[in-house]
């Protein structure tokens, strides 16, 4: 079995692993959704402070139940990090990180090429990368990808884009 047979066979076992990156009003809820599914999720993010409360189970989103959180964290179910070396480990990954407008009111696309410039010195086979963030068709392909690819692996082959 191939290394992307293998993720499919996780995701549809739901035993596969979630890296979410940016655990703003996007990325916290969506790894909340799939805690809630029983589904193992790291949290990745640049702010210490949110590190920090997430560590203790403690929510900086209204709507998101500190309690309920608090119970993925210690189940060992959730954590978040600041050590973007660690995105080897999730079989999955959404980007969800900021993409403020330019003056023109085009996305600004900087959040998007850092991050992939980090999942691409952290990729292995048979990783699944999505991008999440508000951006125009064609992003994944025409920008996320190239980067990923500067990794030595090949989407659609080595890792699922």
């Amino acid at each position: 079995m191939n290394p992307l047979e293998t993720l499919k066979l996780k995701i549809e076992e739901k035993t596969f692993t979630l890296g979410v990156i940016g655990l703003g009003y996007v990325g916290l809820p969506l790894s909340l959704t799939f805690l809630r599914q029983g589904v193992k999720v790291i949290g990745f993010d640049l702010d210490p402070a949110k590190i920090t409360l997430l560590a203790k189970g403690k929510s900086y989103i209204k709507h998101i139940p500190a309690d309920e959180l608090g119970k993925y964290v210690e189940s060992g179910n959730f954590s978040a990090t600041a050590d973007f070396t660690q995105l080897n480990e999730p079989d999955a990954i959404l980007i969800c990180v900021p993409t403020p407008l330019t003056k023109n009111r085009e996305p600004n696309l900087e959040y998007i090429e850092a991050t992939g410039r980090a999942i691409a010195k952290a990729i292995r086979p048979g990783q699944l990368v999505v991008l999440e963030s508000t951006t125009y068709p064609g992003t994944t392909v025409e920008v996320l990808q190239p980067i990923l690819d500067k990794s030595g692996l090949q989407a659609g082959t080595d890792y699922a884009l």
